[in-house]
């Protein structure tokens, strides 16, 4: 019987497959943004060609399903090869491709092409990576956040949160955005006060690329000290309506997408709800979270020139530590905590392309609620609630124009109108370090302004031999005395051969004190703009087209960090990748400094002809930081030695698989006098060495396979990841547990075995 049924779905398989599909495209122009027509697109390894016509646009029908690499190629352009296009039967392969102006005046025409490319207002620590990059990455469960903590100079606290240290940074210092539109958090369960949470909100399938940079960047960014992640979603689908059903770790859920107006214009939307309470155990939650998610695009098309873009994205959480045995055990560390959080971030960006540039205007709104409360779980006594809302409308105009092919600026201006209402109440308490904290009961409300102007310029000698940029940004912030700051920018690269290019990056970087910090209170706005100083200098190299390595040093300078008066060691650079809000103990002062310097190096292989693909990236660096007391200590995230390795092999069109190892050295943490913790019965941190210990040494194995099966106008994508292979058992942290008056651990994640498919129709 069972061998009738196996005949009966490879005749089902064979009847219904499908075996050709359809490429579309449009080719741009990087810097204007316009499009680039009488382009040539060549399909590598076949004989398929094509010229891009007036809107830029190209299409190849009748391709063979599998996996290909486009050649583009124009006049004043250099070449470039977009590789990871997958085409399917249950929907074409949408393909957006910038060019970079080669600035040669003759009409020659650049065949050799390249596949890695950046942006010529970024000269040092940016990367790029594409849909299929992200989605396809062992361990990351298909959350960009996951995959780029494999960056160099990235690190992440633990297995069970999407945090981004960025060179020793808090993962306060991180700026996210989709399409131009700032996005506080992108992440369920955000950390109040950073930009961290454990599960990500982004549907992969909406990315169309990303791009992250590590440091050094240009005047067009602020209020932020670490990294940029820049996003674009990709559009919806003009010719017809299209679905995604689809279930992996993050949830399950749907994506529907299809034409507006009569394909003037497109949507794309989708909902995902999680299910995590079915393997809470696996992973080791304390808690089982329960939560929404909803991610949106919509475009419309005034003319060739003018489009409007539509972006929202947001999510609802609940989740609760709940023991009903009452006893604080390494599986329930917490006590009794309930938890809910609302986000929701909406905008639209108006674009209009002219000939030489482009200006677009952007009006957003993000909306966040969270609400936290902690009961001791013999007692039930409140030890601590925690109420906040706030609301942050923003707009912001930015104007580019083309010179001539040697010079380009680009200026902008911003402003933001901020709601902010925090309601606290602690228990009076000691801290961990023994030091008495009265108890505190905050209500307030205030309203920020905040306003930027900045200005970039890029000059390129001919065949882009020698790039600079140069740029200033003034900020402004009405929570603190010192309401405005001004940062300069430099950057320069240069070709020193066709295959080798060494750069170099300066500037001065402020960043806003939390809202969160400065209501906790009245005297916390006597603080300062937290300064940063970026020195970046670096060496690329392509040992073939499609094989680049890269090595940078840099050193980031702090100033003017936050310290607690109360916890007078710990300066706030070290929070951020707590459950719960990144809280503050009473009055601060801008008093903590530090450095991070460092060198990364990556080895980034792309996918092509020969099925493999892979990252090596090694990170060495050192972080110190200086608090009211105590002398210069390693900081939270001094991770010293940090490497990770990815390979894969595209084995057929339809098969392909990965894997993905991580070393880094032990976390600092301070550890607890056990004495004085016996004695009174709860942690108390040896305030004598502070961060002087290191967790053991953290690895992990993970293992990816996926899968492909392409029917008429149906496709079925499959993936199952092996995570932490090895089963190690990497601490997490180390806790007091109250009940048996000891140190107990929670250990990260164990072996887990996860994954997901996606119906495509």
């Amino acid at each position: 019987m069972k061998y009738l049924i196996l005949l009966l779905i490879f005749f089902i398989a064979k009847v219904y497959s499908q075996n050709n599909g359809i490429i579309i495209g449009k080719v741009t122009d990087k810097e204007t943004q316009s499009s680039v027509h009488n382009a040539t697109v060549s399909v590598l390894n076949t004989d398929m060609k094509t010229v891009t016509d007036n809107d830029g646009k190209f299409q190849f029908k009748n391709i063979p399903l599998g996996n290909y690499e486009l050649k583009v190629t124009c006049v004043g352009y250099e070449a470039f090869i977009r590789t990871d296009i997958v085409v399917n039967s249950s929907r074409p392969a949408e393909v957006e491709i910038e060019l970079l102006n080669s600035n040669i005046t003759t009409s020659v025409i650049d065949v050799e092409g390249k596949y890695f490319q950046k942006s010529t207002d970024v000269s040092t620590s940016s990367y790029s990576l594409d849909f299929e990059e992200v989605r396809r990455a062992p361990g990351a469960i298909e959350d960009v956040s996951r995959m780029l903590q494999i960056m160099p100079g990235v690190s992440s606290a633990n297995d069970g949160r999407n945090d981004l240290i960025v060179r020793g940074g808090s993962p306060s210092e991180n700026l996210t955005i989709i399409d131009g539109i700032e996005i506080p958090n992108i992440n369920h369960f955000p950390t109040e006060g950073s930009t961290s949470g454990p599960i990500g909100m982004i549907n992969v399938k909406f990315i169309d690329n990303v791009k992250f940079s590590t440091g050094g960047f240009s005047a067009r960014y602020g209020d932020k000290l670490s990294s940029i992640m820049d996003i674009r979603f990709r559009e919806g689908y003009r010719k017809k309506f299209l679905s995604d059903i689809n279930l992996s770790t993050a949830g399950f859920g749907g994506i529907f997408e299809g034409p507006l107006f009569s394909q003037k214009g497109s949507f794309i939307i989708s909902a995902r709800k999680s299910y995590l309470n079915l393997i809470k155990g696996a992973i080791r939650l304390a808690a089982v979270p329960d939560y929404w998610d909803f991610n949106l695009k919509a475009d419309y098309d005034f003319n060739n020139n003018t489009k409007l873009s539509l972006i929202g994205i947001g999510g609802l959480d609940k989740i609760s530590f709940i023991n009903d045995s009452k006893e604080i055990s390494d599986e329930n560390p917490y006590g009794k905590v309930i938890g809910d959080q609302q986000q929701f971030t909406v905008g639209l960006n108006l674009k209009k392309l002219f000939k030489k540039g482009y200006w677009q205007m952007i009006a957003a709104n993000s909306t966040g609620f969270a609400y936290y409360t902690n009961n001791d779980i013999r007692t039930d006594e409140l030890k601590f609630r925690y109420k906040n809302f706030q609301t942050d409308f923003n707009f912001k105009t930015e104007f580019f124009y083309q010179l001539n092919n040697s010079n380009n600026i680009i200026a902008g201006v911003s402003g933001h109108l901020i709601r902010y209402r925090n309601e606290t109440f602690y228990k009076a308490d000691t801290t961990n370090f023994g030091d008495p904290m009265p108890e505190s009961n905050v209500n307030t409300a205030d309203k920020y302004n905040k306003a930027s102007v900045f200005v970039q310029y890029t000059y390129k000698i001919p065949d882009n031999k020698v790039i600079l940029n140069a740029g200033a940004r003034f900020d402004y912030f009405s929570g603190i005395k010192e309401k405005t700051a001004v940062s300069p920018r430099f950057g320069i690269s240069y070709s020193l051969f066709n295959s080798t290019t060494l750069s170099a990056s300066t500037g001065i970087y402020y960043q806003s004190p939390e809202y969160l910090w400065l209501s906790s209170e009245p005297g916390n706005n006597e603080l300062k703009f937290i300064k940063a100083i970026h020195y970046v200098a670096g060496i690329e190299h392509l040992f073939t087209p499609e094989l680049r390595m890269q090595i940078e040093a840099y050193y980031k300078e702090y100033k003017n960090y936050p310290v607690s008066t109360v916890i007078p060691t710990y300066v706030l650079i070290s929070g951020g990748t707590e459950n719960g809000p990144n809280l503050m103990y009473g009055k601060a002062v801008s008093a903590g400094f530090g450095f991070s310097r460092g060198i990364d190096f990556s080895l980034h292989k792309k996918l092509t002809g020969n099925g493999i693909y892979g990252m090596i990236n090694y990170s060495l660096s050192e972080s110190k930081v200086t608090a009211l007391v105590g002398g210069e200590k390693p900081g939270s995230f001094d991770y010293r030695h940090s490497l990770t390795i990815i390979a894969g092999y595209q084995i057929s069109n339809d098969w392909l698989i990965g894997i993905k190892f991580r070393y880094t050295t032990g976390r600092p943490y301070t550890p607890f006098d056990i004495v004085t913790s016996t004695y009174y019965g709860r942690g108390v941190s040896d305030f004598n060495n502070f961060n002087s210990a290191r967790f053991k040494d953290y690895n992990r194995l993970d293992f990816r396979v996926d899968k492909k099966w392409n029917f008429k106008k149906l496709s079925i994508v499959t993936y199952i990841e092996l995570q932490n292979a090895l089963n190690t058992n990497n601490v997490y942290s180390y806790f007091w547990n109250e009940y048996k008056n000891e140190q107990g651990t929670i250990y990260q994640w164990k072996f887990l075995p996860v994954g997901g498919f996606s119906i495509q129709f």
